[in-house]
């Protein structure tokens, strides 16, 4: 079973959910988090310079620092980060692994991209193999 998460408010629900339905069904979880920066340096005024791989990095820790408590001492727990376009990073994932589930949350952190039903949440549900169950908050 997958779990993906962004560290919006309707993944950590996604992660309940999953933790739940792993329980219940005596699988392994993977969670996973998907970052997707493309790989640059900026040159900021006064010779400041950003790597984007320091801001996914710290983006990670703080994606993982808001799981970690709900994931607590869950057992069969696999942590698992990932880069790429998240949609299509999770799928390839869960082929990979033949996961039988995909949990996702309603909305993640797309903005307005999709109003309802984030635009990962849809793309999954029409793409994955598996079967796709979205947590609402």
């Amino acid at each position: 079973m997958v779990v993906g998460i962004d560290g919006s408010d309707h993944s950590l629900t996604a992660l309940r959910t999953a933790i739940i339905e792993a329980r219940r069904r005596g699988a392994e979880l993977h969670v996973v988090h998907v970052a997707d920066f493309t790989p640059a340096t900026l040159l900021l005024p006064g010779d400041v310079r950003v790597d984007t791989a320091d801001i996914a990095a710290a983006h990670r820790k703080e994606v993982w620092d808001l799981a970690e408590p709900v994931i607590g001492s869950t057992e069969a727990v696999e942590r698992v980060d990932l880069d790429g376009y998240p949609v299509d990073a999770l799928i390839d994932y869960c082929e990979e692994i033949d996961a039988g589930l995909l949990v996702l949350g309603t909305r993640g952190r797309g903005g307005m991209a999709a109003t309802f039903l984030g635009s990962t949440s849809l793309r999954a549900s029409e793409r994955a193999q598996c079967d796709v169950l979205i947590a609402k908050a």
